[in-house]
């Protein structure tokens, strides 16, 4: 499927900017009184912006390139540093993609190398003559499959004079189609990204770069994939589309060479997949994050239903090990446990008991493999369990670059006079009590007199993607849950508004879409790294959007621009955001550099927030008239995409793909 734009209603759009005009005018004259954050972009300091960028991004520091560049090697390595955000194509190529669907690192990718001047034709989902179809209307430089398990034809890559280049994730020798979970399960230090040559054998091809990176986090497979991963596959293609262009020769994968430490590894099955519960808590969750979020470990949990014990599979998801031996020690005796107990619940999640006085936390279940079954929260696929709840024992922050030592999807962490909010909720989605709970701690947070910053820093892995589309499949009516939902998250963004005495920052530190990414607009200052991808538009799911959007956007970009980035319905790379005037730093390339930056850049802050405050209190009277408007013609637009049944197809589609 080729890639296309549809339009939003034009009788919509024509009424929120109605309510749109009068802030932009307020903005343009608060930003008279200095308050960089509010200016127009028309209004923006001389110089072209993307060459602030370029100062701000290029001159963090790097993580220091590795030695394998430094001696000979026949294989074309890539150093896991990143590309050069400056640079250009000096000959742009038309490029054709194709991949089994447009996923964050295909779009990375797209995005990256339209940056370089490249001229990029995506197609998705196509198969066998499909491809040789799109290619000879195309016709490409080259053709890259960045997320394609499926055969290309062969002459698709017989061709000499046009290169059909596949991005493996794995190191070179690597072959088969479940690299990264046999990466994961077998506990490797490293692993890396290639990028091949289509070739008979599947994954077998001459190699035409390959990048190797460390694995030292507690990565699920997904995580890996869209960090780690990704950002390999930038470099790498890059690397070979360089090779490409001056005449260099793949490499022939061989087998004999000390450097090609892969090997041909069969898919994993379904008994891989499955955990033992009698191991201690940390290898089952090494098992269950190798094929998080797809396709899931395998489990059996014990369950209490009515006093009588009940032994049920499900595929599993979200694991936590619990940090407390002593605590899980204490629960363990208070009544005659085995392995694959639950004992006990928190915040949608259940602890299951491990050998060796270890437990494990996790957050979400399908009651079968089947894609008729959803991946919801676990406590709403378990029977009616007879399981105690297992509140926090307390809220108070925690030092900053640490993370809680169990389960805990909203907590606070300080770090001298910042405060900073993480809420790490699983792919992005936010149910309505999860806004519920993050609405909360804002509204403690705004209380606090001993903090004068308060960041947002979302997940790891994702800012926000919005709505919890499954959770409102679940329920037993959508539009009313959707309602719900979208209710909670407005009261988020507005208790972000509220601050009106604390400079308020979004950190993102993951790709953000659709009311994730409206969202993060509500915050004084948006900083991000040259990584994220944000999808800013409602429209793929036939909504009109809400979270303030009809204000926020255009107050930061301008109406023509707000309304071509919601009615395109495409990707957008932080840099381009930027430049743009949508957010308002780039700092590093990915979320560890971000995250090295960020006390620095508050105490920077903290020293101009009397004068960002005093703006802010100054506009309040006129602001809540403002928001008020957005908010109700919003969610009156919302109401009736609610009851309309293109919403409720297309949300069936998204959540039983």
């Amino acid at each position: 499927m080729i890639r296309s734009v549809t339009m939003i209603n034009r009788v919509a759009w024509r009424s929120m900017m109605s309510l749109q005009k009068a802030a932009v005018r307020t903005a343009a004259s608060s930003s008279q009184q200095g308050s960089q954050r509010h200016k127009p972009p028309s209004q923006q300091p001389p110089g072209p912006a993307s060459q602030q960028l370029t100062r701000q991004a290029s001159h963090q520091p790097m993580r220091q390139p590795s030695q394998q560049g430094l001696e000979f090697s026949p294989l074309p390595w890539v150093d896991f540093t990143s590309p050069d955000l400056a640079q250009t194509a000096a000959n742009p190529r038309k490029i054709t993609f194709l991949c089994n669907s447009f996923n964050g690192l295909s779009q990375r990718l797209y995005l990256e190398l339209l940056s370089r001047g490249h001229h990029v034709t995506v197609h998705e989902d196509p198969r066998g003559e499909e491809m040789t179809r799109a290619v000879e209307a195309d016709q490409p430089d080259l053709v890259l499959c960045p997320f394609q398990t499926r055969r290309v034809p062969a002459e698709l890559y017989n061709s000499p004079a046009r290169p059909t280049l596949i991005v493996h994730p794995g190191i070179p020798g690597d072959r088969g189609p479940s690299s990264i979970d046999w990466a994961l399960k077998e506990g490797a230090s490293e692993w890396g990204v290639t990028v091949l040559q289509a070739d008979d054998e599947m994954d077998a091809g001459d190699i035409w770069a390959t990048c190797k990176f460390p694995v030292n986090r507690q990565a699920t497979k997904s995580s890996l994939y869209s960090k780690e991963v990704t950002q390999a596959a930038v470099v790498s293609v890059l690397k070979a589309i360089e090779a490409w262009e001056q005449g260099v020769p793949p490499t022939p994968l061989d087998y004999r060479l000390p450097e090609v430490k892969g090997e041909l590894k069969r898919k994993v099955t379904a008994e891989d997949r499955r955990v033992d519960w009698a191991l201690p808590a940390e290898d089952v969750a090494r098992t269950v994050r190798a094929c998080d979020s797809q396709p899931g470990a395998l489990g059996t949990l014990r369950v209490a239903v009515q006093d009588q014990l009940q032994e049920r599979d499900f595929v599993l998801f979200g694991a936590c090990v619990e940090g407390d031996p002593d605590m899980v020690r204490r629960l363990k005796k208070e009544r005659d446990v085995t392995s694959g107990d639950v004992i006990r619940k928190r915040n949608g999640a259940v602890m299951v008991a491990c050998g060796e006085d270890t437990a494990v936390w996790i957050s979400h279940l399908k009651a079968s493999p089947k894609k008729t079954s959803l991946k919801l929260p676990a406590t709403s696929v378990l029977p009616s369990v007879d399981v105690t709840s297992l509140p926090i024992d307390h809220c108070d922050p925690i030092p900053y670059g640490t993370r809680p030592k169990t389960f805990q999807d909203v907590w606070t962490t300080r770090q001298d006079g910042v405060c900073y909010v993480h809420f790490d909720f699983y792919n992005g989605a936010m149910s309505t009590d999860q806004c519920r709970r993050l609405e909360q701690v804002l509204l403690r947070v705004n209380k606090d007199p001993d903090c004068s910053v308060v960041v947002l820093m979302g997940g790891y892995n994702f800012f926000s993607n919005g709505i919890h589309l499954n959770v409102i499949e679940n329920s037993e009516c959508a539009a009313t849950e959707s309602w719900a939902n979208i209710t909670a998250i407005d009261d988020v963004v507005k208790a972000v508004f509220s601050m009106r005495s604390k400079v308020t920052v979004v950190a993102l530190q993951g790709n953000a879409g659709a009311g994730g990414v409206m969202m993060a607009l509500a915050a004084d200052k948006v900083w991000s790294h040259a990584g994220v991808v944000l999808n800013p538009h409602y429209r793929k799911m036939a909504l009109f959007g809400s979270e303030y959007w009809t204000y926020s956007l255009p107050y930061r970009v301008g109406i023509p621009v707000a309304e071509e980035l919601t009615n395109g319905m495409q990707p957008l790379l932080a840099t381009k955001a930027f430049d743009m005037g949508m957010i308002d730093d780039v700092v590093g390339y990915n979320a560890a550099e971000l995250n090295a930056h960020i006390p620095l850049k508050c105490l920077r802050l903290q020293a101009d927030s009397r004068e960002i405050i005093r703006d802010k209190q100054a506009s309040t009277a006129s602001l809540w008239s403002k928001l008020d408007d957005h908010r109700r013609e919003e969610l009156a637009r919302m109401q009736h995409c609610f009851h309309d049944k293109e919403y409720h197809d297309l949300r069936r589609k998204f959540v039983y793909h």
